[in-house]
């Protein structure tokens, strides 16, 4: 079974409106339009360790290394994002009973004989 991956985000920003977005690690933001300001919150609850801060142009994508939050600005005019979370990963097959499977193999065969 392949991991299925939710259906991306979209949205357009106004120039100067913010929009504030959990991301999970791995999640990509891709800016289609516009320039885009990225605010972090402080990294892991460490006070001394204020926020980043850095710029995504048209074209340009970035991947979250870990969990965090985001403030997302429209600088200079509207901005079109988009999100992708990624993809979750595909679910082991849930060990079954040893005790069934074998009684079932046990009836089977019982069939099989009459």
């Amino acid at each position: 079974m392949q991991p299925t991956a939710p259906a991306p985000t979209l949205a357009p920003l106004a120039r100067g409106q913010t929009l504030t977005r959990a991301f999970a690690a791995g999640d990509e933001l891709f800016c289609a339009t516009g320039t885009l300001q990225l605010n972090s919150s402080a990294l892991a609850g460490i006070d001394a360790l204020p926020g980043l801060q850095w710029r995504l142009q048209a074209g340009q994508s970035w991947r979250a290394p870990a969990a965090l939050r985001l403030q997302i600005t429209a600088l200079a005019g509207p901005a079109h994002l988009r999100c992708s979370p990624v993809a979750a990963p595909a679910r082991p097959p849930a060990a079954s009973d040893w005790r069934a499977r074998a009684g079932a193999l046990l009836r089977s065969w019982r069939t099989l004989r009459i």
